[in-house]
């Protein structure tokens, strides 16, 4: 089933229109939506269609309305078609019910009927129609196609992202898991039917990666997508949740899939063995509703970065840094360690670069090293001084319960998101948290104070279309939408 996906201002305004007629009667809009319908391997198809803009339908255009009916003349559509044919949008038709009647009703579905017949007479037999009613502040929702006008399908869910993350109209009622019954004691049964309709991805399944996986899969997530491109190293086994030997020298990815499987959950889960700059990995991550970011590479932090704005997603990155000294004996001890959980909406959180967790020297660093392995070999001043980069070094030491504890706190972030739990004092922000585990306190950092940032401050790609290339990234390859023939 398809899923609709608002960011809070858009629904916001939205709302405000629907319900600011003077005399409480119905309003109508027309909602433009981006689909997103890129396949993914073992999930079943669930387009996403995120909203882009919404138009009023005018008062010159309405015959009559009450508290229980619009009727409206439709000679304003056809422009509104040809935009939609024309940026490669889909169209939905939103009003709300006042009287408090909780269906569809049948003035909605001439209504529907009709908007549908135009939209096909002019884009073609393929169009979609997304049917939304707002009702004692909840929304509902259907689809119809041009090749069946008259069947109804439904949606799985609506979202909303704020501050937080919304989750209404879900139609979805598979059995949870007995093993869900105390987390409902804790935030009550919608709490587990969101979980169970929302479709998460994890990208790179390693130390933290792997038990954030595992415990959503335990969590009671409905469909899980498992992205990494890289093998289990026999080093990787003092920290990561659910591997055995035998799966050292194997991807990742697929090897973890095998365990969450047979853990016989409720959960649709499947493996890309590919890295996040893949066409297949980007193409799966797109359809996320949430992406949980477990790398510890600049390149896969900044693609990610940037897919939570075009794509509308909760993105929840999450890293570990340290620093190992050695005492007046020669023993090795952590003088620093410290896990990051970093929580971003569209419209909330400073980005991962405001944040300074991706650097642009970082990113130039690992990107030559890319194109020239052999320069990994080099030490820091010969990287400086002959090829002018700043980057290398000794990696954050690998710590199992401080990994897992990262990971934790970034799944518990989540569950705070859709039922907040947290009081979090006045200097934790929470978009950015950091655990220090030698000195047990918990701190924020500032973001850096970039008015002319494209991502959260000017919201530049707030809901762009990519355009010829994904994320408008040619490195990443083109994408070609394409909608089929009648």
């Amino acid at each position: 089933m398809s899923r609709i996906t608002f960011i809070s201002s858009l629904e916001s305004q939205l709302r405000g229109w629907l319900l600011g007629h003077p005399d409480g009667h119905e309003r109508a809009a027309i909602v433009l939506f981006r689909k997103l319908d890129r396949l993914v391997r073992d999930l079943p198809e669930s387009p996403r269609f995120l909203a882009v803009d919404f138009i009023k339908i005018p008062d010159d255009s309405v015959i009559s309305s009450s508290p229980t009916h619009i009727d409206f003349n439709t000679r304003f559509l056809p422009e509104i078609y040809f935009r939609c044919e024309n940026e490669n949008l889909e169209l939905g038709f939103v009003h709300n019910h006042p009287s408090g009647y909780d269906h569809f009703s049948q003035k909605d579905d001439k209504n529907e009927l009709t908007i549908l017949r135009g939209l096909s007479g002019c884009n073609g037999l393929q169009a979609i129609l997304v049917s939304m009613i707002l009702v004692d502040d909840h929304w509902k929702a259907r689809l119809r196609k041009g090749t069946a006008p008259n069947e109804i399908l439904p949606i799985r869910h609506i979202s909303t992202l704020g501050e937080k993350l919304t989750v209404q109209g879900i139609t979805q009622e598979n059995d949870l898991p007995q093993s869900l019954a105390r987390q409902e004691a804790a935030f009550g049964k919608p709490f587990n039917r969101i979980l169970q309709s929302l479709r998460v991805a994890v990208v790179g399944v390693g130390g933290t990666g792997s038990p954030a996986a595992t415990l959503l899969a335990r969590a009671g997530i409905g469909e899980l997508i498992l992205i990494d491109g890289d093998t289990l190293d026999g080093t990787n086994m003092n920290r990561v949740r659910g591997y055995n030997a035998d799966h050292v020298g194997k991807n990742k990815a697929e090897s973890l899939l095998s365990f969450i499987t047979s853990l016989g959950l409720n959960v649709k889960v499947c493996a890309i063995p590919k890295y996040i700059s893949e066409p297949e990995a980007l193409d799966a991550l797109s359809t996320a509703d949430v992406v949980f970011g477990c790398t510890d590479d600049q390149i896969g932090r900044n693609i990610m970065n940037q897919a939570l704005y075009y794509y509308g997603q909760v993105l929840i990155d999450s890293g570990l840094t340290g620093f190992i000294d050695t005492d007046p004996s020669g023993m090795p001890y952590l003088r620093d360690h410290r896990g990051r959980v970093s929580c971003i909406l569209p419209e909330s959180g400073a980005c991962l670069k405001c944040q300074k967790v991706i650097t642009e020297e970082r990113l130039r660093y690992e990107q030559a090293v890319k194109d020239r392995p052999e320069l990994a070999k080099l030490d820091a001043e010969t990287l400086e001084k002959e090829y002018y980069l700043r980057g290398g070094g000794v990696q954050a030491p690998g710590v199992g319960p401080f990994t897992s504890a990262t990971a934790d706190n970034a799944v518990a972030t989540l569950m705070d998101l859709i039922r907040q739990f947290r009081k979090l004092p006045t200097d934790l922000r929470r978009d950015n948290i950091w655990i220090d585990f030698v000195h047990l306190y918990i701190h924020s950092n500032e973001p850096v104070d970039d008015s002319s940032c494209i991502y959260c401050r000017e919201r530049k790609v707030v809901l762009k279309a990519e355009g010829k290339y994904r994320l408008e990234m040619p490195s990443l390859g083109k994408y070609e939408n394409i909608k089929p023939k009648d």
